[in-house]
Parts: C-alpha cells; structure tokens; sequence
C-alpha cells in the first residue's frame, strides 16, 4: 500500500497512479472532457470580502476514470473537494515561481478503489465489511476504522471463538472483543497482539471525540492485511514456523 498515493491531493488532470479496482493491473486516467469543478456558493460570497485571498476558494469536483488495461476497460466516477494554494513550478528558464495552483482531493469513487489486496480464502462476511471499509476511507477515516474492527470481529467468528457467555445452557451476554481476542488459541500468538491494535483504532473510530487519521486507517489495513495472510496463505504460516522454531533454539533447528 503506497501511503502518499493515498494520502496526497492531486493538481488538475495531474491524478496519482490509483490501480484499477476490478483487474488489478491497468492504472486509472481522467477520461478526455469528463472533469469539472464548480466553485461552492460559500466560497463564491467569500469574495466579496476585502481581506479575500484565492486561498479562500473553495471546489468541488466529479470526473470519469477509465482504466488503462484495454482488455478491463473500467469506469470509475470520483467525486470530491477541491481548494488554492501555493505551488512553486520551473519556468521556462530554469528559474522558478510560486504560482497559486488547484488542488484537489477524492472523497469518493464508485467502484471503490481496492486499498490492498485480500487472500482467496478470506471470507466473504470480513471481506464486504473491509470493502465497505475502503468505500468510504477517503470520505470518513472514522468510519473506515470502525468498519476494519467490525471485519476482525467477524474474522473471529469465523475462526470460532465465542461471542457469548453461557449459563446452565442458556446464553446470556455478548462476551467483549477484547476478552475474544484473549480466547485465541496459541497459533494465532503471532498476530494477537495486531488484533488489539486493530480493536483500539476501531474504538477510537466509533468515539466521536476522537480524532482519527487516514495514516490511523492505514495502519489498520496493513495490519490486517498481515494478520489475514498469516491465517489464510499457508507460505505465511510456514515462514512464521520456520521463524518461531529458530528464535526457540537461537540458532539453526
């Protein structure tokens, strides 16, 4: 997962190098006259300010991607913010100037951007809630996040660990993520403690008070995305034996 490309605005037609969503391997382009930018109404009354600077302006953008595979031959909508600043770019003379320059930043596209790439074997019910979570990264980080947690407890459940407490044979309460996590049996010791990362990011996004980043977000991705390798790519597990069989011995086994 490239941060910057994530994280980024772009200039103008200038668009990072986002991966087609749907074959993975042709990079998305602006389609020719399909980008447009509007200035919003508060920004528009903003000028009539005397203290006004173009660092005031306000955008919004929608645009078509198509993707650069000719055998995929994906569209891709993206919509989002856009607003002023200040640039330095190379005149024709070597020298260089600072310019006021249109900067833009995604808040959405439909079909959602795949933000890194999940095993076969993953299982649908924590694929769609990590696809939900990528549907809305760049728009809402929080949600995002919470949408990451929401997958590992699924995850959990797939690996069978319980979700209630029972008594006399009947349940009764919903037993806690972190108690769930702690329910893990000893070869997931590797990864549990990236599940309770991913618990409190997740925690801090269903907080309204506290702040989350995308650089939050993505650290939960590529947390999750190590955890779901381990469990469901066997090279993963393998190299993970190999490595726990040598620190045990401290030198070859």
């Amino acid at each position: 997962m490239d941060r910057k490309l994530l994280k980024l605005p772009f200039r103008g037609k200038s668009i990072p190098e986002w991966t087609c969503p749907t074959c993975s391997k042709g990079i998305l382009r602006i389609k020719e006259d399909s980008f447009r930018k509007e200035e919003i109404s508060r920004s528009c009354k903003a000028r009539e300010h005397d203290a006004w600077e173009p660092e005031w302006i306000e955008y919004i953008y929608t645009c078509i991607l198509a993707c650069s595979n000719d055998k995929c031959g994906e569209v891709v909508a993206s919509s989002g913010t856009g607003s002023v600043d200040w640039d330095v770019v190379e005149e024709f003379d070597g020298n260089y100037e600072q310019v006021h320059t249109d900067l833009f930043f995604p808040k959405y596209f439909v079909p959602h951007l795949h933000l890194f790439n999940l095993p076969d074997d993953c299982p649908p019910r924590v694929s769609s809630l990590l696809h939900e979570s990528f549907r809305i990264f760049f728009s809402s980080p929080k949600a995002a996040a919470n949408s990451v947690r929401a997958a590992i407890e699924e995850l959990l459940t797939e690996l069978k660990i319980k979700r209630f407490s029972t008594a006399r044979g009947k349940r009764r309460r919903m037993v806690p993520l972190h108690d769930r996590i702690n329910l893990l049996p000893a070869k997931y010791d590797q990864v549990k403690e990236m599940i309770f990362a991913i618990k409190w990011l997740g925690n801090a996004g269903s907080h309204g008070h506290t702040e989350v980043s995308m650089d939050d977000v993505m650290d939960a991705y590529e947390l999750t995305e190590y955890i779901l390798e381990f469990i469901f790519e066997p090279k993963a597990q393998s190299l993970a034996a190999i490595a726990k069989k040598v620190n045990k011995k401290k030198g070859p086994a």
